[in-house]
């Protein structure tokens, strides 16, 4: 009578059946192929994967709300430079302004001081000027001493070092030192939207104090919130459709953590078009566009399960499955896994396509039946 053995036994044999007959036939072609039928790699616990094209950007189409601001770069104060009454301005909020166009007038008795100073270091410059051409003949005749002549060089020098403060001084406030006048211009030094005036005719102002904030033109921010899981799947680079405008707004920073009232973080985008379709503190929606080509450094490759890879003499090898059963195919990995546990993702930067199917279940049946060609390897 014919022993009776378990159904598990049974079953067991039958896959250990599978895996010598494989390596049998993969030590008699001689190439790096397990050469598993389909009925062989199911016995083995086999289970395979298609692999399908990963997005372009996983970003894409994301929506975020946010607000219009003003980012300091592009904030311009004008305030009084010296002690003064405001006797006009000539701007008020909203107004667009020129480079060079004045946009407030002080009547400053300081400047009067600073001019007189001016004229009086001139007037002394001229007069050492004079000495030191007088005492470089009498020197050059043998009237005088080497000493003088130094002492008058050096008054000469301190002359004009004190014009050029002097002159400096009223050009850091715009005027030029011509004559004695007591008016002073605050000018937009770019093209710009008027958005506050401090101050009014008749006010009287110490130096300092703000007279205009301007907002220059061209340069906008929004500033965006999103969850952190959102924040993770964002690119510096990214381009940002708003709602009202043609022009996309371009992601500029990702603020490295959380409001603490909402847990959110903070992304700023920039808007530098020329369209007025945007106001400050605008609320507005912004939706993550499509990079194409993989931009920005996106992933744009297949990712495979990690539990598919498998390591052997230093080098990453996936199991993808051909006509004539699996074969061991080197790959290069992009980067660290994504994602925790079982669900982890390993993107591969090359060595695989969109359509090849893998293994990513009996791993270990398959690498032992690879490794039955003589290799030895390690454990993944």
């Amino acid at each position: 009578m014919q022993p009776s053995y378990p159904l598990t036994a049974r079953r067991d044999w039958r896959a250990l059946s599978c895996f010598f007959l494989a390596t049998l036939a993969m030590a008699a072609e001689g190439a790096p192929l397990i050469a598993w039928t389909p009925a062989q790699a199911e016995a083995a616990g086999v289970r395979t994967l298609t692999l399908a094209a990963a997005p372009v950007q996983p970003s894409a189409g994301l929506v975020l709300q946010g607000q219009v601001e003003l980012p300091p770069q592009a904030t311009e104060l004008l305030s009084a430079p010296l002690a003064g009454v405001v006797q006009q301005v000539f701007v008020a909020p909203g107004e667009r302004v020129k480079a060079g166009q004045s946009v407030a007038r002080l009547l400053s008795p300081e400047l009067l001081a600073w001019q007189r100073e001016l004229a009086q270091a001139q007037s002394q410059a001229r007069l050492t000027a004079s000495k030191l051409a007088r005492d470089t003949q009498l020197h050059a005749e043998g009237i005088i001493p080497a000493q003088r002549l130094q002492d008058s060089r050096a008054q000469d020098e301190q002359a004009q070092l004190a014009v050029q403060e002097r002159r400096q001084a009223l050009q850091s406030i715009g005027q030029a030192g011509g004559g004695l006048q007591p008016q002073v211009l605050l000018r937009a030094t770019a093209p710009a939207t008027v958005l506050e005036v401090s101050a009014v005719p008749g006010q009287r102002l110490d130096a300092g104090m703000p007279v205009v904030k301007l907002a220059r033109s061209g340069r906008l921010a929004i500033v965006l919130q999103a969850t952190p899981e959102q924040a993770r799947s964002l690119r510096v680079g990214d381009a940002l459709a708003l709602q009202g405008c043609q022009a996309p707004a371009k992601l500029a920073a990702i603020v490295p953590q959380v409001l603490g009232a909402n847990q959110a973080v903070q992304v700023r985008a920039d808007f530098t078009a020329a369209e007025d379709c945007l106001r400050l503190q605008q609320v507005v929606q912004a939706t993550v566009l499509p990079t194409p080509g993989g931009a920005n450094g996106a992933h744009t490759g297949p990712s495979v399960p990690v539990q598919a890879v498998v390591r052997q003499d230093g080098k990453a090898y996936v199991f993808v499955r051909s006509a004539q059963g699996f074969v061991p195919t080197p790959v290069v990995l992009d980067g660290a896994a994504q994602g925790a546990g079982q669900q982890a993702m390993q993107p591969v930067r090359s060595g695989l396509k969109v359509g090849d199917e893998v293994a990513v279940g009996g791993i270990a049946a398959l690498k032992g039946a690879w490794l039955g060609l003589g290799q030895e390897g390690t454990a993944p």
